[in-house]
């Protein structure tokens, strides 16, 4: 569940077994599932332990998506070459932290986060260079650092 972007074989098996073995779920669990697939199915899961295959994880938005189990790896490896090609690291960055920000923010207090951020973004070179290769019909060349930009734009 920490992951970003989660990618499961359609008959892949999933269970939040823990309380089956007198221990409780971890890993934020009990804020980050209610939050993803609301408060029912939460519980539901993670009260009674149950089984469920990758396709009902999907389903239940559990999964970002299920495929052949045969083709998981080539689809999360094909979905992270068409991000790192298609976007800019440093708005990939910002965005990340800003979407896991806003697991805890209230809209006005993210409205405000990302207000301050786009306009310091919108000056930088990746920005600039989006816009340009949009127009030009062509693919960005990103020269953005992810190590340079991203901690300084969050802390706007």
């Amino acid at each position: 569940m920490l992951c970003d972007v989660r990618l499961v074989a359609e008959d892949a098996k999933i269970q939040y077994a823990m309380v089956r073995r007198g221990v409780v779920p971890e890993l934020a669990s009990h804020v980050i599932l209610p939050r993803v697939i609301g408060f029912s199915k939460a519980a539901e899961l993670m009260l009674t332990g149950r089984m469920l295959s990758g396709a009902e994880a999907a389903e239940l938005g559990l999964a970002s998506r299920a495929v052949r189990a045969d083709l998981v790896l080539i689809e999360a490896l094909s979905l992270a070459a068409d991000m790192v090609r298609i976007a800019s690291p440093v708005a990939l960055a910002v965005s990340k932290q800003l979407l896991w920000q806003g697991v805890t923010a209230g809209v006005d207090e993210m409205l405000s986060r990302e207000g301050r951020v786009i306009g310091s973004i919108a000056r930088m070179p990746d920005a600039v260079e989006g816009v340009t290769a949009f127009f030009e019909r062509r693919d960005a060349v990103w020269s953005g650092s992810v190590n340079e930009s991203a901690d300084d734009l969050l802390e706007c």
